[in-house]
């Protein structure tokens, strides 16, 4: 890998596109109101209105502007917590449920994108996860191998001498694959999906935020809204509104994106079909290709991962991701057009929220997703629990559980700044 002479622009490559904006100019009164433009925003849009409401969506910025626009677009239900992270700390048949739960957002995605023909860059690639110290593919390749066979979900496991038959890299320990994921383009998912429910009669206004969350009303900086159904999506919280502001975290990371690569780079990288991949480390790194063959790589580092705003010009990240890379694929020349940073809202256990708030029945949350699945798994449960008042998840999801730590959040809250995050940052950080 090497860099441009020139630094990679620092800006979201998918955000190159134009906008046609229209922001809400006068008071309306709606059935649901939907706070948030991203992916759980969107779905939660479509799952309303597909029951016949009338849905109204305000966006501070432009749909696809936040979190997941910004995101590397890995379509999977292995986000933060692996398969044996959910077994260890729920059991094996709260795992499987819990696990289906993210799962079903990766479907609903799918059939989404299919159901409008989204121009999305649709890229069906398996998943690979691979370890970057023995201990690692012990403890976490391994087990998760188990713990799938014992659910019964397919999976391959690659030994260190085995895994560059599908990864040009002999740096790894080994590593785990399986099926039902894809990549997209975030950023245009959003905007085909916006502009599909625009066309289906949801009313959609962008440069508008929420100033002020009341009881069945909110408002803006030109007009107000009156909603029966308030749906709060929104990747993180302004101190203006509601009070779940200290629930939600900030993690930030950044993802690099190459020139497109010729098919001699990309088979020394994936000498067969491409994968999506993301390591074992703490601070993990991850990579893809996408369908105009540019490798998206992706990754931080402790001393970045916990910001309370984006870093912009990261020569410490670029370095970082350079050499990471060299030394899995030397001898593979990429050159990095772009960089941008991202932030994501995760809660303390790494579980979304997804509840009403306790003082305004009116307002549900639907925020702290870690991974688009879960955030558009997130988006119809809101619909099924406002309208058919489905609880099967409140245990793990509710605004106002109390955090059963699992094992990884245990070693993340081992980390010196991450221990901040449990304490220092609670306020800070939104």
């Amino acid at each position: 890998m090497k860099m441009s002479p020139f630094l990679p622009q620092d800006q979201v490559f998918w955000y190159i596109a134009p906008q046609t904006i229209t922001p809400l100019e006068k008071d309306i009164v709606t059935d649901v109101l939907v706070i948030g433009g991203g992916m759980a925003g969107l779905m939660a849009a479509q799952s309303f209105h597909k029951r016949g409401l009338k849905v109204v969506l305000l966006e501070k910025n432009y749909c696809g502007s936040g979190a997941t626009g910004k995101s590397s677009g890995f379509i999977t239900p292995n986000s933060e917590l692996s398969l044996n992270d959910l077994i260890l700390t729920h059991g094996e048949a709260e795992a499987k449920r819990i696990w289906e739960f993210g799962a079903s957002g990766v479907e609903s995605i799918r059939t989404t994108l299919e159901e409008y023909t989204l121009d999305c860059d649709y890229q069906k690639q398996d998943t690979l996860v691979v370890a970057h110290t023995q201990k690692a593919f012990a403890s976490a390749i391994s087990t998760e191998h188990t713990s799938r066979e014992s659910l019964q979900y397919e999976s391959t496991l690659y030994s260190k001498s085995e895994l560059p038959g599908i990864l040009g890299s002999h740096q790894y320990e080994g590593g785990i694959s399986y099926g039902g994921s894809f990549g997209i383009h975030p950023y245009r998912y959003c905007r085909g999906l916006k502009d599909s429910l625009q066309n289906d009669g949801v009313q959609i206004y962008e440069e508008t935020p929420a100033l002020a969350i009341e009881n069945n009303l909110v408002k803006t900086p030109r007009a107000r809204v009156k909603a029966e159904h308030i749906v709060v999506c929104i990747d993180r919280f302004a101190h203006s509104l509601p009070t779940l502001f200290d629930k939600v975290y900030h993690v930030q990371t950044f993802i690099m994106l190459s020139a497109p690569l010729t098919q001699t780079q990309i088979k020394k990288i994936f000498p067969h079909d491409p994968y999506m991949v993301w390591d074992t480390a703490l601070v993990y790194n991850y990579y893809r290709l996408t369908g105009d063959n540019r490798l998206i790589v992706g990754g931080s580092d402790l001393l970045h991962s916990y910001v309370a705003q984006e870093t912009h010009n990261a020569t410490t990240i670029m370095k970082k991701l350079t050499r990471s890379f060299n030394e899995k694929f030397p001898g593979v020349e990429i050159e990095f057009e772009y960089i941008w940073p991202g932030l994501i809202g995760v809660t303390k256990d790494l579980f979304p929220i997804a509840g009403h708030d306790r003082t305004m029945p009116s307002v549900y949350y639907a925020v702290g997703s870690t991974g688009l699945p879960w955030a558009a798994a997130l988006g119809a449960y809101s619909a099924e629990a406002i309208l058919d008042k489905n609880s099967a998840f409140d245990e793990y999801l509710s605004p106002y559980r109390s955090c059963k730590l699992g094992p990884l959040t245990q070693r993340l809250l081992g980390a010196r700044l991450t221990f901040a995050l449990s304490n220092l940052l609670t306020v800070t950080s939104i």
